[in-house]
């Protein structure tokens, strides 16, 4: 018996509005507003690399409003140029935090409110795919769910710009059909949404653009529309065509010019130094230390690594359990004769070499040097962040096995889910509110007080301070609300001869920086705490 013989169809078409948006504000309350705290007490992330995205993001807001000079120097690391090309610059998703300024909030609740933009996109689009993909909006509620609100953002809470891949169903599900359709506007839908999801992040953009190319040829080739792309230069479509690859090669060029820039002045990194932070097996099971149903898991897998806080990877047991399942899953098909679609099968083969691709052995045997040499994959260091996009192709191969379940069982689905997500957010890295606050005011007024005229940057070096980030940030951060850039700086690399001030924050480090950069230390505000 179906829910459908249970229940009107009337209130069936209720049920599919209501419940999708009572179960997405069940969502931002469970795992939002329990991190943030009901009076929005707490920052998620630690004082680092969270802190850090909230500085791109705050200069992104002062350069749109004619406050800063350039978009790419930002003003740290001073005076070298273009620091921003060292890491993340968030100039896509800016404007979800730069509306909050505008409103009269505050740096950091301008932050906490764009973190509850970015997980309402990744609930809302993984929705509204998943129900158009399979027209079940019940099983389109459980794939949501799971993307938005998953286990394993909170194992990657440090690095908060991982969370943007709201573009991730909608570029996968245009790439399908794409193939099955020919028609040019989901030609146009799937290069602008990768162009975008590198605004947003570039990992994810990479990610994306590579894995969802492997699913639109594996779709192609199985589905035996080998010449899908044909129609897209016939007469009528060709201007959109031309439009659309125009728009993608002039808008990333001028993305990603930077980051060639600064490749060609620092260099690229190794393989070898690079597949050492490829995921082995345990970091498959290595769960955040806030989950609640599989803590054991933190407690027993972690990987015996040397950088070991970089191999989260766990996205939930219900997702791992269908990755690692899959070659199970061909043989029981292959048995049993059954009757899968094409997609399921695109679908499987993308996420099995996908996974192959990303995982390896103690001893540094791995695929990943397949993958390592196409363009922009020798610029990634956090190597676990490809399931942000897997998670999404693996959700798809779920449901598109789970639509043969009566709609009856999706509550029973759906109380599974939440418990394979559960957490304890005191648990949370997260940090008080009040207190970063408080630190960027008073470093703000401290450089007030003591800079003049003649000042062409300032430093701050804090002799107390043990961990060297903090210090970096909190002039950063300073940076962006007085007239002065800093020599202080945070990121994910610097230039070589940065590096003893960026690790130690000291005297020696600074003395040597400007003589390597040709800065006069007469017209530096030394700010010593």
């Amino acid at each position: 018996m179906t829910t459908k013989s249970i229940i009107p169809e009337e209130y069936q078409k209720m049920l599919s509005r209501v419940l999708p948006v009572l179960v997405f504000l069940l969502g931002i309350w469970y795992f939002c507003i329990r991190i943030l705290g009901y009076g929005f007490e707490f920052l998620p992330g630690d004082m680092g690399d969270s802190r850090f995205i909230n500085f791109l993001m705050e200069h992104g807001y002062q350069w749109s409003m004619g406050n800063a000079d350039s978009f790419w120097s930002a003003g740290f690391m001073y005076p070298f140029e273009n620091a921003v090309a060292l890491s993340d610059n968030m100039i896509g998703t800016m404007p979800f935090y730069g509306v909050w300024r505008l409103l009269g909030f505050s740096h950091e609740t301008s932050y906490q409110l764009w973190w509850i933009v970015i997980c309402s996109l990744n609930y809302w689009s993984a929705y509204y795919v998943m129900k158009r993909w399979f027209n079940r909006w019940d099983l389109a509620i459980i794939a949501a769910w799971i993307f938005a609100f998953t286990i394993f953002n909170l194992g990657q809470i440090n690095y908060m710009q991982m969370m943007i891949r709201f573009m991730v169903p909608i570029v996968l599900y245009s790439g399908v059909k794409m193939v099955d359709t020919s028609r040019v506007k989901y030609l146009v839908i799937f290069s602008l949404g990768i162009v975008y999801q590198f605004y947003g992040v570039i990992y994810n953009g990479f990610f994306l653009m590579y894995f969802s190319l492997f699913l639109v040829v594996a779709y192609a080739i199985i589905t035996k529309k080998y010449l899908f792309f044909i129609p897209f230069f016939k007469k009528q479509a060709l201007l959109f065509t031309g439009a659309t690859l125009l728009i993608s090669v002039l808008a990333m060029l001028w993305l990603m010019q930077p980051y060639i820039d600064m490749s060609e002045q620092l260099g690229m990194r190794s393989y070898d130094e690079v597949r050492w932070n490829v995921p082995v097996i345990l970091s498959f099971f290595f769960a955040s230390e806030s989950a609640y149903t599989w803590q054991i898991l933190n407690e027993s897998c972690k990987p015996d690594v040397p950088i070991w806080w970089i191999h989260y990877a766990f996205p939930g047991m219900i997702p791992l359990i269908g990755m690692l399942g899959i070659p199970f899953f061909w043989i029981y098909w292959k048995i049993r004769k059954s009757d899968i679609s094409k997609l399921t099968w695109a679908v499987s083969i993308v996420v099995f070499i996908v996974f192959m691709g990303f995982i390896r052995t103690y001893d540094g045997q791995t695929f990943f040097a397949l993958f390592f040499k196409l363009p922009g994959m020798g610029s990634m260091r956090v190597l676990n962040r490809f399931i942000n996009v897997e998670l999404f192709l693996i959700l798809i191969l779920l449901i598109s096995l789970a639509v043969k379940v009566p709609r009856k069982w999706s509550i029973l689905l759906f109380i599974l889910v939440v418990l394979d997500n559960a957490f304890v957010p005191s648990r949370v890295i997260r940090e008080d509110k009040a207190m970063i606050s408080d630190r960027r005011e008073s470093m703000i007024e401290l450089i007030e007080e003591n800079r003049n005229d003649e000042h062409i940057a300032y430093v701050v070096i804090d002799s107390t301070q043990t961990e060297f980030f903090k210090t970096h940030l909190d002039a950063m951060i300073a940076s962006t609300y007085v007239p002065l850039p800093t020599v202080n700086g945070y990121s994910s690399g610097c230039p070589g001869e940065f590096g003893q001030f960026f690790t130690e924050v000291s005297e020696a480090g600074l003395t040597r920086w400007y003589k390597d950069s040709g800065l006069d230390s007469t017209k530096v505000l030394v700010i010593q705490k």
